[in-house]
């Protein structure tokens, strides 16, 4: 238990970002092996440490099934948002305490991202569709008009196009929906598949996406989204939950999901091949590449906690968060 939670820890690590760190590393999970001190509770929710640590902070309730989080990052990682079960939880001083902003109609929140350049107005989808507040969660309102297609309202994944203000698309059950309208408006994408489980934008080029899918394995775009082709080359999966570019290297990219351990390409998705030295559960549902440092890989299994590599995703060690099933890893870099 002291591995996990350690007030010190916290208070280092507030001040840290209150000052304008550079990086900290946070970990959802749904549940974990470990127990809150005194309670039954499972503590399970958010998880974050700065890059190099061993030790891991908890922040919130200690039995939070937690899909996603993001921050608002010119706050310094004061502005926090949750997507969890029970709706969208917020933060304004760090995580120290948190605030459920949705209502009942908002159950098992997905994903939740903030609009880049304004800390009121949040994205969420969840297995009901698309969700916006302009004023700090006090209302949110959904927004399907568009998604016509019962299995178009199951929403997995939300990016939010880096060259295109206005511009989003989605992953869902019924494939890849797209909005040029902020999200009042969607219409249907190109990629002709279903199931689609992430989708991730180059971090320099816009024009070249990456979308993986349950049973249909790992698609590519390099203009736009207008047209997709299958980059399945030394791939022997077809169940990819998680796809993560190296910010540093973007040419290089990861690639995870059901019994596949971590796929790693070189020449921007066009090859692919297979490591799993050390990883001790093959089910991996998120990646994360440390922005400054490319050899730092992270693979949140749905068994056995983190995973990390330190020689750029071919051999790999446990890295805590025991029994952890670990949906989303984010990285996310306060500049000072």
């Amino acid at each position: 238990m002291k591995n996990i939670f350690q007030t010190a820890a916290w208070v280092l690590i507030f001040t840290w970002m209150a000052e304008g760190g550079e990086r900290v590393v946070y970990v959802t999970t749904l549940a974990t092996s470990h127990t809150h001190v005194g309670q039954n509770h499972t503590l399970s929710g958010l998880f974050y440490q700065t890059p190099g640590d061993s030790a891991w902070g908890f922040m919130a309730r200690p039995n939070n099934r937690v899909y996603s989080m993001d921050a608002y990052l010119p706050s310094g990682g004061r502005i926090l948002a949750m997507a969890t079960h029970t709706g969208v939880q917020q933060s304004w001083d760090g995580g120290k305490t948190w605030k459920t902003t949705s209502d009942w109609r908002m159950t098992e929140v997905s994903v939740i991202r903030f609009a880049a350049d304004n800390p009121r107005k949040l994205y969420a989808a969840s297995p009901y569709g698309f969700y916006k507040t302009t004023d700090d969660g006090c209302t949110w309102t959904a927004h399907n008009n568009g998604l016509d297609n019962p299995d178009a309202t199951f929403v997995t994944a939300l990016v939010i196009d880096d060259s295109r203000p206005g511009r989003l698309l989605i992953s869902t059950e019924a494939g890849l929906y797209e909005s040029d309208d902020d999200g009042e408006h969607w219409h249907a994408g190109t990629l002709e598949v279903n199931h689609v489980r992430t989708l991730v934008q180059h971090p320099r080029n816009p024009e070249v996406w990456l979308a993986g899918t349950e049973d249909h394995g790992l698609y590519r775009s390099v203009n736009h989204g207008k047209n997709w082709q299958k980059c399945d080359s030394g791939i022997l999966h077809a169940t990819f939950y998680s796809i993560a570019f190296d910010p540093s290297h973007p040419d290089t990219l990861y690639a995870g999901g059901f019994q596949t351990g971590v796929y790693k390409s070189s020449d921007g998705g066009k090859t692919w091949k297979q490591f799993f030295s050390g990883l001790t559960s093959l089910d991996v549902h998120s990646l994360a590449v440390d922005p400054a440092d490319s050899r730092c890989v992270y693979a949140g299994s749905t068994a056995q906690g983190v995973f990390l590599s330190q020689d750029g995703g071919l051999t790999w060690r446990n890295h805590g968060i025991a029994g952890g099933y670990v949906w989303t890893i984010k990285i996310l870099n306060y500049e000072r």
